[in-house]
């Protein structure tokens, strides 16, 4: 059982071209999910132009690069500090700093 109708199929063709915010728009006059929106465009074959993937400005800074910098920074073997972790991070990083 489908959640579309044939009328709503053809206002999706006569569309035609999709992105998300068009996607949401239709999904909102029809009481329907976005997702479920896109998944029917790309059902029929039409186009759909994904968001952008936000990339953050700053890479990520792992755990194990703090505790790597921590034992540099005094001299400890990093095999022997490695439990460090698993302590939080604004800790590792107060850890840093201090040394």
């Amino acid at each position: 059982m489908t959640q579309y109708t044939a009328k709503m199929e053809g206002q999706l063709r006569e569309i035609g071209t999709f992105n998300y915010d068009s996607a949401a728009a239709f999904a909102g006059e029809h009481s329907l999910s976005v997702r479920s929106v896109i998944s029917k465009v790309k059902s029929l074959g039409l186009i759909y132009h994904p968001r952008e993937k936000v990339v953050a400005a700053t890479p990520r800074i792992r755990k194990a690069d703090v505790v790597a910098q921590i034992a540099t920074a005094s001299g400890a073997d990093l095999d022997a500090i490695a439990g460090l972790e698993k302590a939080d991070m604004r800790s590792l990083k107060e850890l840093l700093k201090a040394l």
